[in-house]
């Protein structure tokens, strides 16, 4: 029997679906702008990610109507609700948009964290199910964020493309290359 209307695990659904939304718009706006070496396999990954955010939208919010509480859908409301921070300014490069998007992620996955407990808590396996695969797709979105902002700084077209200095470090390059090593067993020509 689910909780009455106001339980904790309503509070956190709320939260997250006006996380989802604010998220959905960042990767959009990100999908738009990004620009530079990178434009097409960031383009699509940021819509790709868009996408999957967008479908946990509803779930969340027809989660919220399921246990009596009704989905809030203005902006104004959906704003208040959330817990991400808005961008004041678009990132000035992909690296930046990539690290905007990871700080967001993270915060999304603390507070699933927390509704996951509330639900367990308020004895509500439906909202836990949910949070547990939301929880599920955020990790896989940070992961290949993570991996697309490793080490690596932006390449000198990308520093020029956005006005930016190259942070681009010298890499030693080791002992000049002798050629492939001889098979076993015989001699080196």
């Amino acid at each position: 029997m689910p909780k009455p209307l106001g339980s904790s695990s309503q509070a956190h659904l709320l939260r997250e679906q006006a996380n989802a939304v604010q998220l959905y718009l960042q990767y959009k706006g990100y999908h738009w702008n990004v620009a530079g070496p990178r434009f097409r396999e960031l383009h699509l990954l940021f819509d790709e990610h868009a996408a999957k955010v967008l479908e946990t939208i509803d779930a969340l919010a027809e989660r919220q109507r399921m246990l009596g509480a009704p989905a809030k859908y203005s902006v104004t409301d959906l704003v208040r609700a959330s817990n991400l921070e808005s961008d004041a300014a678009l990132p000035t490069t992909p690296l930046r948009m990539i690290e905007r998007l990871l700080v967001a992620h993270r915060t999304v996955i603390a507070g699933l964290r927390d509704g996951i407990r509330a639900a367990e808590t308020d004895g509500d396996p439906g909202t836990l199910d949910l949070l547990v695969r939301t929880l599920q797709e955020h990790e896989k979105m940070a992961w290949f964020l993570r991996e697309q902002a490793s080490p690596v700084p932006p390449s000198p077209e990308e520093a020029a493309a956005y006005g930016v200095p190259s942070e681009r470090p010298a890499v030693p390059l080791g002992p000049p290359h002798a050629g492939p090593a001889p098979l076993p067993g015989r001699a080196a020509r």
